[in-house]
Order: structure tokens, then sequence, then C-alpha cells
């Protein structure tokens, strides 16, 4: 039987989740839109894994993950953190979401014209998505202007050159 669907609905499962997180901020429950964007890395994992698993991997694959990734690890954190933590912040927060946003695109687009490697060039948005996601809750006390310089820090280390691991070379059946 093949399998070689899974990983896409993995993927879709993350697009899902990223966008049931951004109406769970939207209604004001933001303990959900947190447990949303948890659950959309898990897919989000998930989808590589598998793909390299069942080996089936992509360019289909690897766009629509990014396109996935965007919304569930871009869009859905920063407007959590601009609706939640910095809705007191004028033009400087829509200013820092908006940087946050366009670096993971270009993180993303980076990715996915480089060669496959071992590791990331970048912080994965993934990771930058999900750190800035748990910052909104889980230290209330954190003033708005370090929740700003913790998003342009992450920004930073999205486009940056800086190496970072990646778990691919435990599953790789290539």
């Amino acid at each position: 039987m093949k399998w070689n669907w899974l990983p896409s609905m993995c993927t879709l499962g993350n697009l899902g989740l990223g966008s049931v997180s951004l109406l769970f901020t939207i209604q004001e429950r933001y303990n959900l839109a947190l447990l949303m964007i948890l659950l959309a890395a898990i897919c989000d994992v998930m989808d590589g894994l598998l793909a390299r698993i069942l080996n089936c991997t992509s360019d289909f694959g690897k766009q629509l993950d990014s396109l996935a990734d965007i919304i569930s690890f871009g869009l859905a954190p920063t407007f959590l953190i601009l609706l939640y933590r910095l809705e007191n912040m004028q033009w400087l927060g829509p200013v820092a979401a908006i940087a946050f946003l366009i670096c993971g695109a270009l993180r993303l687009a980076r990715f996915n014209l480089s060669a496959p490697s071992k590791g990331f060039t970048g912080m994965p948005i993934t990771a930058a998505g999900v750190i800035l996601s748990m910052i909104a809750l889980v230290d209330e006390r954190m003033k708005p202007e370090l929740v700003i310089a913790v998003m342009g820090l992450l920004s930073l280390l999205m486009v940056s050159r800086i190496p970072f691991p990646s778990f691919k070379k435990f599953v790789n059946r290539k």
C-alpha cells in the first residue's frame, strides 16, 4: 500500500492548526491559540520525518510546507503577540510583527532554493514562531519592549547565516 499522501496530510494539518490558532487569537482564547501553534509544530516535524521515512520527498511537498509554515509560525504567532501582548504598543508592535513575517518569508524562500543539507542556515521559522508564541503566555510580566526585542532577535536569527542543527540526519533513508 502506498502512503505517499501521508506527509502532505501532516502539512495540511499544520496549515489547518495555524489557521485555527488565528481564529482563537481573534476570539481572545490565547491559550488555545498557543496550543494550536504547538500542535502545528508537531505536524511540521512529522511531515518531513514521514517524507524521509517513506522516501517520498518532493518539490511540491517542500513548497506546500513553506506555505503552511508562514501561516502557522509566521502569521499566527505575530497575531498572538500583537493582540495579547503588544496591543498598546501603537506603531512599534505592528512594525516588529511585519519584520518578523518578512524575515520568516525570506528564510523559507532561501530554504526552498538551497540544496539539501544536514542542517539549517538561519533559525527555522518553526522554532522562531514557537519561541515567539511561548513568550506570549509563559511570562506575562515580560515588558512589551522586551517582547519586541525578542521578536527582533528571532527575526535576525531567521535571516542570519548562523548554522542550526537539524534532526534530518537521524532519519535519512536515501
